[in-house]
């Protein structure tokens, strides 16, 4: 990352220096422009302006409303590409063993006997693709705060983030909530040099709710759209970086409240004279109104500054429908899906869809203030979904314990995990894209 990228770091894009460069750039500008008019021949001047009016706009960040929103930070779309098999991979990046992450998402260590997960390299199809360096990344986000909200997929790619980083520096863990679901607020801290804050809230549904995401006995879920859950919203103002993964626990039985009155169900055919409404509007409100709330906080808040709020797109599970979920070949699968086998399903795609517009109209209006308060929120969307849906691969299956299944066969009927990650694995690659985009806002 280099010396520049640290300043940058420790600044902030709201610095003064950054206001220094913008001044020098326009007076460049000016002057450059004042002479091709006045001593340069009629001719060659105006040709001579456009070209150097071009290279000066290519500088700045193109306005494009269209969907899928453009991925400005890259310069290239990240979201489109093939997983290739890479011969140079000689084991995992790091050593989940002793890593403070769920048990069960330690595939190494758990004895998941295909090791072809771990070698499989995502390829976009327009660019390079660097993986992140746990040493550059530690400096680049220095003083900060990173907060992974929403469901075990947001702690899924948190976990596998701190346990990359423990390769160079060792975290403290000071604040653990747990309840019988487990992990609802881990806090890491990186301690000085870095002085790295990184946390999980559990959330799954942005919003409160009673029952099944809170007791995995109730079979329904009552949610009150108009609460933001605590402690994440109360914290929003703390929070550097911020990444919300959540959808998977929206299309589940429900009832819906606001404003303390019953406004809708979903799959609920025992509750009579409720209109069902369905969860996708639910899911798009509910992303809406995080959005508007980490607004609201961060602009009301003293200091300002820059915040990155990434939204990700839903990654698939894979549980094989020719079987029950707990069937040992539900999850057996050991290679990616080819281009043809990887159809995203409808319900993932209109979720996808949700995030892509929520967050190109917060991206949007947050481009308008930044251009008036030079500081701000930037919004960008991590289109994980396709790439996802390509890897049935990557899951850890049936082998959730330490050693399972070392000394006999999996059993017909076993425990399955085909929705979370192996970490190291493919969530690795979701920080990869994480780490970029914490770049592009430095730069």
């Amino acid at each position: 990352m280099g010396e520049n990228t640290q300043e940058l770091a420790d600044h902030g894009p709201c610095s003064h220096h950054r206001k220094l460069l913008s001044c020098s750039l326009f007076a460049l500008f000016t002057l450059s422009l004042i002479y091709l008019i006045f001593y340069s021949s009629p001719s060659s001047s105006f040709a001579s302006y456009a070209n150097l009016f071009n290279q000066f706009k290519t500088q700045r960040s193109p306005k494009n409303n269209s969907l899928p929103p453009p991925q400005e930070w890259l310069q290239c779309d990240y979201s489109d590409g093939k997983w290739v098999w890479d011969d140079s991979v000689t084991g995992p990046r790091y050593d989940s063993e002793n890593c403070d992450m769920k048990s069960t998402e330690k595939c190494v260590i758990n004895g998941k006997p295909d090791k072809g997960y771990l070698h499989w390299r995502w390829q976009p199809a327009g660019c390079n693709f660097s993986a992140l360096d746990p040493a550059a990344f530690l400096r680049l986000v220095r003083g900060k705060h990173l907060a992974f909200v929403g469901d075990s997929t947001a702690r899924n790619q948190a976990e596998a983030l701190v346990c990359h980083l423990s390769t160079v520096a060792q975290p403290e863990t000071p604040h653990r909530y747990e309840e019988r679901l487990g992990r609802k607020f881990w806090r890491w801290v990186f301690p000085a040099p870095h002085s790295v804050n990184v946390s999980t809230y559990w959330s799954p549904l942005l919003v409160r709710a009673e029952g099944h995401s809170e007791d995995y006995a109730m079979a329904q879920q009552a949610v009150i759209l108009d609460a933001l859950t605590e402690p994440w919203a109360a914290d929003v103002a703390t929070m550097d970086v911020m990444v919300i993964s959540a959808g998977h626990w929206f299309p589940r039985p429900a009832m819906y409240y606001e404003d303390g009155e019953v406004v809708g169900v979903y799959s609920r055919p025992d509750v009579a004279n409720k209109t069902d409404i369905g969860y996708l509007g639910v899911y798009r409100k509910v992303i809406r109104r995080t959005l508007e709330h980490v607004v609201s906080a961060t602009s009301s808040a003293a200091g300002g500054g820059e915040k990155l709020v990434v939204v990700a797109t839903i990654a698939p599970a894979h549980f094989d429908s020719k079987y029950s979920w707990n069937h040992r070949d539900a999850c057996s699968r050991t290679k990616p899906f080819e281009e043809a086998e990887a159809e995203v399903a409808a319900k993932d795609a209109e979720m996808r869809t949700v995030v892509l517009e929520e967050v190109a109209a917060a991206a949007a209006a947050a481009r308008t203030r930044r251009r008036r308060q030079r500081c701000g929120v930037r919004f960008e969307a991590q289109d994980v979904t396709r790439m996802a849906t390509m890897r049935p691969d990557g899951h850890p299956g049936p082998y959730l314990f330490a050693h399972s299944y070392d000394l006999r066969p999996v059993p017909e009927t076993v425990a399955n995990d085909c929705l979370h990650w192996c970490a190291p694995g493919l969530v690795d690659t979701f920080n990869d894209m994480l780490a970029k985009m914490i770049v592009a806002g430095a730069g």
